[in-house]
């Protein structure tokens, strides 16, 4: 814990103030763990309907990480984390007082936008207040505040959805709103960071850009097996463990608990270990423990293996998130990074959007292998695809 301390001291006064900000917006995500069953519920949707605004939502999402590249070109990262804030926490007081399912439908669409838009102008802040060699620690401690403030608000969610679902929603609201006001009461007071432009030539791109199109398609790829295989904790766990296995019910709060808990501990710790490893390096690694983890989640009939395995995915995440980011803006020229990070968000999105299609058509037939299985080899394969790539100049920047 000092050492994430520490890290966080480190940081120049933009990116706490960053880190802030999104552990409150965080916090706040209220609505949304609970918003099929608010529909159901408060607006008697069917069940059906309540799945589409929820496919809705992740389309807003998607949607917008295609295009925010350009729109904080336009705007700049800062205006776009405000424009989010506020129009986030405006449609969560909107949408309890709405019943018409049409309308619902297009104010589903725009919240996803706007809660998405967050990310990717996070991770333009990110990328332009720090140095190439400080920007894995501020991509750990990026994610810190998030996985804090997800663990957070969705317990917090819970308890108020029980006594008064649209207190959710509200609640939700005011955080997005008191993040807001920080934004644009101390975000120009804070100083510029120096030194953390991408070193250029002649030609005002990055020596990698010649081959950025490439390179930038093959870390896609890499990261696509990677987004789906995390997305089968919060999207597929619960009704594994419950619903597939002879465990309790409670081994799904046991694991979340250890995944949130290692990575709130470790993760900054270890990426400042491990941060003159090259990108390569350190995510063929992170692939690697990340596979043996879903791999040996496949033995979910033994409850002390599956604690073991969260371990091993655990620990892969922490290492393999904050390198991917770190080496897309290591690839990508000043004119394109924020594009480029919106590309690998919309990869996360699609992750959540598959994965639990796939799996649940996975474990419905017994002569497919298990999802878990599934998802742990192809890692498996891809830390070894990682590993021969990295010698090719056109598919690997070799100096990241």
């Amino acid at each position: 814990m000092m050492g994430t301390y520490r890290a966080l001291r480190g940081l120049n006064a933009r990116l706490q103030l960053l880190f802030l900000i999104t552990l409150v917006f965080r916090m706040g995500t209220m609505a949304f763990p609970f918003y099929a069953a608010y529909l159901i519920h408060q607006h008697a949707v069917s069940a059906g309907t309540a799945g589409l605004l929820v496919g809705v939502y992740g389309a807003g999402a998607l949607f917008v990480d295609l295009i925010i590249g350009e729109v904080i070109k336009r705007c700049s990262a800062n205006r776009v984390i405000l424009g989010s804030l506020l129009l986030n926490a405006l449609l969560l007081l909107i949408i309890p007082s709405v019943d018409n399912p049409a309308v619902l439908f297009v104010l589903s669409f725009l919240w996803g936008a706007c809660y998405e838009a967050f990310t990717p102008a996070a991770f333009s802040e990110t990328v332009s207040h720090s140095s190439s060699e400080s920007r894995k620690v501020a991509f750990s401690c990026n994610r810190l505040a998030i996985n804090i403030g997800m663990a957070i608000g969705p317990l917090l969610g819970s308890l108020i959805f029980l006594s008064n679902a649209d207190a959710v929603f509200y609640i939700n609201a005011a955080l997005s709103l008191v993040a807001f006001v920080a934004c644009l009461r101390f975000g120009r007071a804070a100083p510029v960071a120096q030194g953390a432009a991408v070193v250029s030539k002649g030609n005002g791109l990055p020596e990698s850009a010649l081959h950025e199109r490439s390179r930038l398609l093959v870390i896609l790829l890499a990261a696509l097996p990677v987004h789906i295989g995390y997305a089968l904790p919060p999207t597929f766990l619960s009704a594994y463990i419950i619903n597939y296995t002879e465990l309790p019910a409670y081994y799904v709060g046991i694991i979340f608990f250890v995944n949130a808990l290692l990575v709130i501990v470790f993760e900054v710790p270890i990426n400042q270990r491990m941060s003159h490893l090259s990108s390569s390096r350190s995510l063929v690694a992170g692939f690697l423990v990340a596979g043996v983890g879903f791999f040996l989640m496949g033995f979910s009939h033994i409850g002390a293996l599956l604690l073991v395995a969260t371990v091993f995915w655990s620990l892969g995440e922490m290492i393999v998130f904050p390198g991917i980011t770190h080496y897309v803006s290591s690839i990508s020229s000043r004119h394109t990074v924020d594009r480029n990070l919106g590309y690998y968000s919309a990869g996360v999105n699609i992750g959540v959007m598959l994965t639990p299609s796939l799996a649940f058509m996975l474990v419905s037939q017994p002569s497919l292998p298990s999802p878990w299985l599934l998802a742990g080899t192809v890692l498996l394969l891809f830390a070894v695809a990682v590993g021969v790539m990295k010698g090719s100049t056109v598919l690997w920047n070799k100096e990241a």
